[in-house]
């Protein structure tokens, strides 16, 4: 699949990019809907991530590319932001607090590496490099025994 190169800039132009992109990668890929909403969730969150903060709301370019083999889909995005590792991020004190009061925010990146079966990072030549991993999947059954039904649900909003 080609790689594409997203302009930051514009919340509503790179979500349309890259909701084709996910799409697309995830129907090379064999995905079940439920799993290319997992892929797109995660995917959207690092972007939204890199855009706000990273790049401060300032135009900047996050490169996407994907491909799909052994049973797998890989998504990489990589930014020339400063360098954020996603992973360090602990959302513990705002899970911690009652849902009346929690501050708005913050969980994003806590949902997009959970809802992904790997997730790596590594800053690369001045580049953070991060990577979602989903396995396909068995219709029907979650990596951890459920259903899927609940993203099927939500993934045809």
């Amino acid at each position: 699949m080609p790689a594409r190169r997203l302009l930051v800039n514009s919340g509503a132009d790179v979500a349309g990019a890259l909701a084709g992109f996910v799409a697309e990668l995830a129907a090379q890929g064999g995905l079940a809907p439920a799993q290319a909403y997992r892929l797109r969730l995660a995917a959207d969150e690092i972007v939204t991530n890199i855009a706000g903060h990273g790049y401060r709301g300032e135009p900047g370019v996050v490169d996407l590319d994907g491909y799909a083999a052994d049973g797998r889909v890989w998504l990489r995005v990589e930014d020339d932001a400063p360098k954020f590792d996603p992973r360090g991020h602990h959302p513990d004190p705002r899970l911690a607090a009652e849902p009346p009061l929690r501050a708005a925010g913050g969980l994003g990146l806590h949902l997009a590496l959970t809802v992904v079966d790997e997730f790596g990072y590594e800053h690369v030549h001045g580049r953070n490099r991060n990577v979602l991993v989903l396995r396909r999947e068995r219709r029907g059954v979650m990596r951890d025994g459920g259903s899927d039904e609940r993203y099927d649900r939500a993934s045809r909003c």
